[in-house]
């Protein structure tokens, strides 16, 4: 015991020391990481996903296995059926991770956000670094992300309103590292991907639509589709995204009026277009002025 002592005080120190390089990361470095960890490591666990009232837990399983991702989400409040997603590459660059390094290689993301860190909590029995995403203007939401201090995997994870009113909750309660076993890959569903995004500062109008936004918030880049027939334009300014639609009334009188609704971090505005038989929409995690003046600034040729 004697000699093991030494040994034990040791780690504890090297731990230590690391962790307390880990709390000395810049915010940045730590989104960077967590645009990986939680893609690239294989856990499980009981979540929970709460907006305002209503809570709903599921287990979890994410298993990474030759490179490629399998997750099986299963509901423990009802009768409802397992979610499987397989195998989409964990070298997959998602459109808000790829936006998130080239904006910060550029030095351009404190322009629509204040980054900053807090120590000392713990969530699902582990130490955590609580990251505080605020935004510097009125056109975004907010986030305040618990990460693990070892994986910066996200374990919680609160979108905010302007009054820091919390919209949408999703927490780990359990959370261990690594899965027994393997899942059943014969039940697993793919999951399409696409590097989707480039960069299309002064290009608004989109090739293959006749209307397009005149006015979408600063920072926001136009994420482009596989599907350049698809009457859809999707903006992310690497943390918040949105989607605006077009349609048809179909011989229908289209609303008279503006329609707005909000489910926990995410808004949808239906805008009739004056004059036309057009709806517009807006869906996205952006406050509802962002989707009204988006909606009310679509320019569609007589």
């Amino acid at each position: 015991m004697l000699r093991v002592l030494p040994q034990i005080l040791a780690f504890t120190l090297v731990a230590s020391l690391a962790a307390g390089a880990a709390y000395a990361a810049q915010p940045v470095e730590w989104l960077e990481r967590m645009s990986h960890g939680h893609r690239e490591l294989s856990y499980q666990g009981i979540v929970t996903h709460q907006i305002e009232d209503q809570l709903a837990s599921y287990r979890i399983v994410h298993q990474v296995m030759d490179g490629r991702e399998f997750e099986r989400l299963t509901p423990l409040d009802s009768e409802g059926s397992e979610l499987v997603r397989k195998g989409h590459s964990v070298n997959c660059v998602h459109p808000a991770e790829r936006l998130l390094r080239g904006v910060s290689q550029k030095g351009d993301f404190a322009r629509y956000y204040d980054l900053r860190l807090e120590e000392g909590a713990r969530v699902a029995g582990r130490d955590v670094v609580t990251l505080h995403i605020e935004p510097r203007d009125v056109f975004r939401l907010g986030y305040v992300i618990s990460l693990d201090a070892q994986t910066a995997i996200p374990l919680k994870t609160e979108t905010v309103d302007q009054r820091d009113q919390v919209l949408e909750r999703f927490q780990f309660m359990l959370f261990e590292l690594g899965v027994a076993g393997e899942l059943n890959q014969d039940d697993a569903r793919e999951v399409a991907h696409h590097n989707v995004v480039t960069d299309q500062e002064g290009k608004p109008v989109h090739p293959g639509l006749s209307w397009n936004p005149g006015w979408v918030p600063e920072g926001f880049m136009l994420a482009d589709t596989a599907d350049v027939q698809s009457e859809a334009l999707s903006y992310t300014d690497g943390i918040s995204m949105f989607s605006v639609f077009m349609e048809s009334a179909n011989g229908v009188s289209p609303p008279s009026t503006a329609v707005a609704m909000r489910s926990g971090a995410t808004v949808s505005y239906t805008y009739p277009i004056p004059d036309r038989d057009l709806v517009a929409t807006v869906i996205g995690e952006v406050p509802l002025l962002t989707a009204e003046q988006v909606a009310k600034s679509l320019v569609v040729p007589q």
